[in-house]
Protein backbone atom coordinates (compact mmCIF):
# COMPACT_ATOMS: atom_id res chain seq x y z
CA UNK A 1 0.00 0.00 0.00
CA UNK A 2 2.83 2.33 1.06
CA UNK A 3 4.50 2.13 -2.74
CA UNK A 4 0.87 2.45 -4.48
CA UNK A 5 0.91 5.78 -2.51
CA UNK A 6 4.22 6.70 -3.33
CA UNK A 7 3.97 6.26 -6.92
CA UNK A 8 0.72 7.72 -6.84
CA UNK A 9 2.51 11.04 -4.90
CA UNK A 10 5.08 11.25 -7.45
CA UNK A 11 2.05 11.32 -10.01
CA UNK A 12 0.55 14.49 -8.80
CA UNK A 13 3.92 15.80 -7.98
CA UNK A 14 5.05 15.32 -12.04
CA UNK A 15 1.56 16.59 -12.73
CA UNK A 16 1.78 20.05 -10.94
CA UNK A 17 5.33 20.56 -11.87
CA UNK A 18 4.53 20.08 -15.65
CA UNK A 19 6.01 23.68 -16.83
CA UNK A 20 9.05 23.10 -14.84
CA UNK A 21 9.58 19.46 -16.41
CA UNK A 22 8.65 20.99 -19.68
CA UNK A 23 11.70 23.64 -19.11
CA UNK A 24 14.21 21.83 -18.00
CA UNK A 25 14.03 19.26 -20.92
CA UNK A 26 14.25 22.31 -23.07
CA UNK A 27 17.21 22.96 -21.15
CA UNK A 28 18.61 19.71 -21.52
CA UNK A 29 18.08 19.10 -24.92
CA UNK A 30 19.71 22.50 -25.66
CA UNK A 31 23.01 21.97 -23.48
CA UNK A 32 23.30 18.29 -24.18
CA UNK A 33 25.67 19.30 -27.54
CA UNK A 34 26.05 23.17 -27.34
CA UNK A 35 29.91 22.43 -26.99
CA UNK A 36 30.09 20.60 -30.15
CA UNK A 37 30.53 21.84 -33.81
CA UNK A 38 27.87 19.55 -34.94
CA UNK A 39 25.35 19.69 -32.30
CA UNK A 40 22.12 17.35 -32.53
CA UNK A 41 23.52 15.72 -35.44
CA UNK A 42 25.22 13.41 -33.34
CA UNK A 43 22.10 12.15 -31.95
CA UNK A 44 21.11 10.60 -35.16
CA UNK A 45 24.97 9.75 -36.48
CA UNK A 46 25.28 6.85 -33.62
CA UNK A 47 22.12 4.61 -34.18
CA UNK A 48 22.08 5.35 -38.09
CA UNK A 49 25.62 4.77 -38.56
CA UNK A 50 25.41 1.58 -36.34
CA UNK A 51 22.53 0.54 -38.57
CA UNK A 52 24.19 1.23 -41.82
CA UNK A 53 27.16 -0.95 -40.65
CA UNK A 54 24.87 -4.00 -39.17
CA UNK A 55 23.48 -4.11 -42.56
CA UNK A 56 26.34 -4.00 -44.74
CA UNK A 57 27.23 -7.07 -42.68
CA UNK A 58 24.08 -9.05 -42.57
CA UNK A 59 23.21 -8.06 -46.55
CA UNK A 60 26.59 -8.02 -47.99
CA UNK A 61 29.33 -9.80 -45.56
CA UNK A 62 26.70 -13.07 -44.42
CA UNK A 63 23.74 -12.85 -47.11
CA UNK A 64 20.95 -13.26 -44.27
CA UNK A 65 17.59 -11.49 -43.75
CA UNK A 66 16.06 -12.14 -40.66
CA UNK A 67 13.38 -9.98 -42.09
CA UNK A 68 12.45 -12.28 -44.72
CA UNK A 69 10.71 -10.74 -47.23
CA UNK A 70 11.14 -6.92 -45.20
CA UNK A 71 14.25 -5.34 -46.45
CA UNK A 72 16.74 -5.72 -43.58
CA UNK A 73 17.60 -2.33 -43.17
CA UNK A 74 13.81 -1.45 -42.58
CA UNK A 75 13.58 -4.61 -40.28
CA UNK A 76 17.24 -3.36 -38.20
CA UNK A 77 15.97 -0.03 -38.18
CA UNK A 78 12.93 -0.04 -36.33
CA UNK A 79 13.97 -2.41 -33.75
CA UNK A 80 17.06 -0.40 -33.02
CA UNK A 81 15.51 3.18 -32.93
CA UNK A 82 13.54 1.95 -30.09
CA UNK A 83 16.38 -0.34 -28.18
CA UNK A 84 18.64 3.22 -28.55
CA UNK A 85 16.42 5.19 -26.70
CA UNK A 86 15.86 2.79 -24.28
CA UNK A 87 19.54 1.50 -23.53
CA UNK A 88 20.64 5.43 -23.95
CA UNK A 89 18.31 6.71 -21.60
CA UNK A 90 18.21 4.62 -19.46
CA UNK A 91 22.01 4.89 -18.63
CA UNK A 92 21.36 8.71 -18.47
CA UNK A 93 18.77 8.42 -16.14
CA UNK A 94 20.91 6.34 -13.61
CA UNK A 95 23.31 9.21 -13.05
CA UNK A 96 20.87 12.41 -13.12
CA UNK A 97 21.43 12.99 -9.47
CA UNK A 98 24.77 13.27 -9.13
CA UNK A 99 24.87 14.87 -12.50
CA UNK A 100 22.35 17.77 -10.93
CA UNK A 101 24.14 17.61 -7.50
CA UNK A 102 23.42 21.07 -6.94
CA UNK A 103 20.26 20.55 -6.69
CA UNK A 104 20.24 17.77 -4.09
CA UNK A 105 21.00 20.63 -1.63
CA UNK A 106 19.13 23.15 -2.69
CA UNK A 107 15.56 22.69 -0.44
CA UNK A 108 12.09 22.27 -1.71
CA UNK A 109 13.22 21.26 -5.79
CA UNK A 110 11.47 18.40 -6.54
CA UNK A 111 14.24 15.91 -7.78
CA UNK A 112 11.43 13.22 -8.89
CA UNK A 113 10.74 15.49 -11.88
CA UNK A 114 14.31 15.16 -13.14
CA UNK A 115 13.94 12.14 -14.72
CA UNK A 116 11.19 12.80 -16.85
CA UNK A 117 12.88 15.67 -17.89
CA UNK A 118 16.00 13.64 -19.27
CA UNK A 119 13.31 10.95 -20.90
CA UNK A 120 11.71 14.32 -22.69
CA UNK A 121 14.78 15.60 -24.11
CA UNK A 122 15.95 12.62 -25.31
CA UNK A 123 12.25 11.84 -26.77
CA UNK A 124 13.08 14.62 -29.37
CA UNK A 125 15.44 13.35 -31.42
CA UNK A 126 13.72 10.01 -30.98
CA UNK A 127 10.45 11.37 -32.63
CA UNK A 128 13.07 12.56 -35.63
CA UNK A 129 14.58 8.74 -36.22
CA UNK A 130 10.86 7.40 -36.24
CA UNK A 131 9.66 9.75 -39.07
CA UNK A 132 13.25 8.89 -40.44
CA UNK A 133 12.14 5.23 -39.93
CA UNK A 134 8.87 5.78 -41.89
CA UNK A 135 10.36 7.24 -44.59
CA UNK A 136 13.30 4.66 -45.18
CA UNK A 137 10.45 2.19 -45.03
CA UNK A 138 8.19 3.99 -47.50
CA UNK A 139 11.15 3.97 -49.78
CA UNK A 140 11.63 0.58 -49.32
CA UNK A 141 7.93 -0.53 -50.25
CA UNK A 142 6.12 -0.06 -46.89
CA UNK A 143 4.24 2.82 -46.79
CA UNK A 144 2.76 4.26 -44.07
CA UNK A 145 -0.44 3.09 -42.91
CA UNK A 146 -3.09 4.27 -39.91
CA UNK A 147 -1.45 1.23 -38.11
CA UNK A 148 2.12 3.99 -37.27
CA UNK A 149 0.02 6.02 -35.50
CA UNK A 150 0.20 2.89 -32.84
CA UNK A 151 3.86 3.59 -32.58
CA UNK A 152 3.31 6.68 -30.35
CA UNK A 153 1.22 3.98 -27.67
CA UNK A 154 4.56 1.68 -27.66
CA UNK A 155 7.15 5.37 -27.14
CA UNK A 156 4.24 6.08 -24.08
CA UNK A 157 4.79 2.43 -22.52
CA UNK A 158 8.53 2.74 -22.92
CA UNK A 159 8.75 5.86 -21.33
CA UNK A 160 6.73 4.53 -18.57
CA UNK A 161 9.25 1.87 -18.14
CA UNK A 162 12.05 4.35 -17.96
CA UNK A 163 10.54 6.46 -15.72
CA UNK A 164 10.15 3.75 -12.99
CA UNK A 165 13.19 2.25 -14.01
CA UNK A 166 15.15 5.77 -13.66
CA UNK A 167 13.53 6.42 -10.17
CA UNK A 168 15.06 2.92 -9.09
CA UNK A 169 18.38 2.96 -10.22
CA UNK A 170 18.93 6.83 -9.84
CA UNK A 171 18.33 6.52 -6.28
CA UNK A 172 19.92 3.24 -5.72
CA UNK A 173 23.28 4.55 -7.96
CA UNK A 174 23.91 7.32 -5.05
CA UNK A 175 24.41 4.56 -2.47
CA UNK A 176 25.48 1.73 -4.13
CA UNK A 177 27.91 2.91 -7.43
CA UNK A 178 27.69 -0.56 -8.69
CA UNK A 179 24.32 0.24 -9.76
CA UNK A 180 25.54 2.30 -12.98
CA UNK A 181 28.02 -0.48 -13.91
CA UNK A 182 25.22 -3.19 -13.56
CA UNK A 183 23.10 -1.00 -15.93
CA UNK A 184 25.75 -0.74 -18.38
CA UNK A 185 26.22 -4.30 -18.58
CA UNK A 186 22.52 -5.26 -18.63
CA UNK A 187 22.38 -3.42 -21.79
CA UNK A 188 25.19 -4.89 -23.62
CA UNK A 189 23.89 -8.15 -22.22
CA UNK A 190 20.09 -7.20 -23.29
CA UNK A 191 21.18 -5.88 -26.95
CA UNK A 192 21.83 -9.64 -27.94
CA UNK A 193 19.17 -11.41 -26.46
CA UNK A 194 16.58 -8.76 -27.75
CA UNK A 195 15.26 -9.40 -31.53
CA UNK A 196 16.85 -6.36 -32.82
CA UNK A 197 19.07 -7.89 -35.74
CA UNK A 198 17.91 -11.38 -35.77
CA UNK A 199 13.72 -12.74 -35.59
CA UNK A 200 12.09 -13.84 -32.51
CA UNK A 201 10.25 -16.18 -34.50
CA UNK A 202 13.74 -17.94 -35.57
CA UNK A 203 13.65 -18.86 -31.83
CA UNK A 204 11.82 -22.40 -31.14
CA UNK A 205 8.67 -22.14 -29.51
CA UNK A 206 9.58 -24.10 -26.95
CA UNK A 207 11.92 -21.42 -25.83
CA UNK A 208 10.05 -18.32 -27.07
CA UNK A 209 8.43 -17.47 -24.06
CA UNK A 210 11.73 -16.86 -22.15
CA UNK A 211 12.67 -14.59 -24.34
CA UNK A 212 9.42 -12.64 -24.19
CA UNK A 213 9.81 -12.07 -20.56
CA UNK A 214 12.42 -9.02 -21.65
CA UNK A 215 10.15 -6.28 -21.31
CA UNK A 216 11.95 -4.97 -24.28
CA UNK A 217 11.02 -7.45 -26.75
CA UNK A 218 7.40 -5.81 -26.37
CA UNK A 219 8.37 -2.36 -27.82
CA UNK A 220 11.16 -3.41 -30.19
CA UNK A 221 7.57 -5.84 -31.74
CA UNK A 222 5.23 -3.30 -31.07
CA UNK A 223 7.23 -0.80 -33.32
CA UNK A 224 7.88 -2.95 -36.08
CA UNK A 225 4.59 -3.83 -36.35
CA UNK A 226 2.90 -0.47 -36.40
CA UNK A 227 5.56 0.41 -38.90
CA UNK A 228 6.06 -3.13 -41.00
CA UNK A 229 3.54 -5.83 -40.22
CA UNK A 230 0.54 -3.68 -39.24
CA UNK A 231 -0.48 -5.70 -36.15
CA UNK A 232 -2.65 -3.80 -33.63
CA UNK A 233 -1.69 -4.47 -29.86
CA UNK A 234 -5.05 -5.56 -28.91
CA UNK A 235 -4.21 -8.73 -31.11
CA UNK A 236 -1.23 -9.73 -28.28
CA UNK A 237 -3.29 -9.29 -24.87
CA UNK A 238 -1.13 -11.92 -23.45
CA UNK A 239 1.73 -9.86 -24.26
CA UNK A 240 0.55 -6.52 -23.92
CA UNK A 241 -0.94 -7.55 -20.15
CA UNK A 242 2.29 -8.41 -19.01
CA UNK A 243 4.40 -5.55 -19.78
CA UNK A 244 2.18 -2.99 -18.71
CA UNK A 245 2.19 -5.42 -15.09
CA UNK A 246 5.45 -5.09 -15.15
CA UNK A 247 6.04 -1.44 -15.88
CA UNK A 248 3.56 -0.96 -13.44
CA UNK A 249 5.45 -2.59 -10.84
CA UNK A 250 8.62 -0.38 -11.94
CA UNK A 251 7.04 2.74 -11.32
CA UNK A 252 5.40 1.91 -8.32
CA UNK A 253 8.66 -0.03 -6.69
CA UNK A 254 11.10 2.87 -8.57
CA UNK A 255 8.82 5.73 -6.82
CA UNK A 256 8.70 4.22 -3.34
CA UNK A 257 12.48 3.72 -3.16
CA UNK A 258 12.86 6.86 -4.80
CA UNK A 259 10.88 8.49 -2.30
CA UNK A 260 12.73 6.16 0.56
CA UNK A 261 16.64 7.46 -0.50
CA UNK A 262 15.35 11.03 -1.36
CA UNK A 263 16.00 12.53 2.12
CA UNK A 264 19.81 10.93 2.46
CA UNK A 265 20.41 11.81 -0.87
CA UNK A 266 22.60 15.14 1.06
CA UNK A 267 24.71 12.59 2.90
CA UNK A 268 26.16 10.65 -0.19
CA UNK A 269 26.26 13.66 -2.87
Amino acid sequence: MKFIKSALGFGLTLWQKKRTILELARRDFISEHSGTLLGVFWNYAQPLTYVLVLTLIFSVGLRRNPGGRVPFLVFLITGMIAWQFFSLTWGSLTRIIRAHAFLVHKGGFPLAILPLAKILSAAVPHLVLIAVTVLVAWFKGIPPGLYALQVFYYLAGLICLLLGLGWLTAAASLFIEDVANFVGVLMQFGFWITPIFWNIDSISPRYRWLFKLNPAVYFISGYRDSLIYHIGFWEKPGETLYFWIVTLLALIIGAAVFRRLKPHFGEVI
